[in-house]
């Protein structure tokens, strides 16, 4: 069997930079808890503050941040600025330049979010592709031609997208002008 070396490119430099800018709001969020926490250790060497009462707020705000930057880069890693298309796999690369390789196969579905495309393949890997790629509108077409080859489901804010309700979505579609009947096209 040969495999196709024929992609299909988008990228946009913006989606990295943004994604980059909010790890960095970690890092700078981890610095300042760090500078806190030379403030109240010093606090309580001084004897204004409790002992227990720091150690208490220190493992606290530690543990907290803990917690939320594991989840915030864990969702960071899967936002990609650019992504390879092929007819047997996507390749997706996040703000870190981290390579993330999906065999079409392995891809359990796709989610339209209002946040952008969401990729769900085997083993908790995804990639999500934001709507602010340029060409967004063709990217997606190409994503969904390429599910629907391997009957990957679409989704469309958690529902397939066969069983959705268009007049729900456009309800100057359900009458006409005289009130009778769906609309004419």
């Amino acid at each position: 069997m040969v495999m196709s070396h024929w992609y299909e490119v988008f990228d946009n430099e913006d989606v990295q930079f943004l994604t980059r800018r909010r790890a960095a709001t970690l890092l700078a969020l981890t610095m300042t808890l760090a500078g806190l926490t030379a403030m109240l250790l010093a606090t309580t060497r001084a004897g204004v503050v409790s002992p227990w009462l720091a150690g208490g707020l220190i493992t606290s705000s530690w543990l907290t941040l803990a917690v939320v930057a594991v989840r915030r880069l864990q969702r960071l890693r899967r936002v990609v600025w650019c992504i390879k298309l092929s007819d047997r796999h996507l390749v997706g690369y996040d703000y870190t330049r981290r390579k993330t390789c999906l065999e079409w196969s392995c891809v359990q579905r796709l989610e339209l979010t209002r946040k952008g495309l969401l990729i769900i393949g085997a083993d908790a890997r995804h990639l999500e592709i934001p709507h602010l790629f340029p060409e967004y509108a063709t990217l997606s077409h190409r994503i969904v031609h390429y599910a629907e080859r391997y009957e990957v489901p679409v989704l469309v804010d958690g529902k397939p997208w066969t069983e959705l309700d268009v007049y729900a979505l456009f309800p100057f579609l359900e009458t006409n002008v005289s009130g009778e009947g769906p609309a004419a096209v």
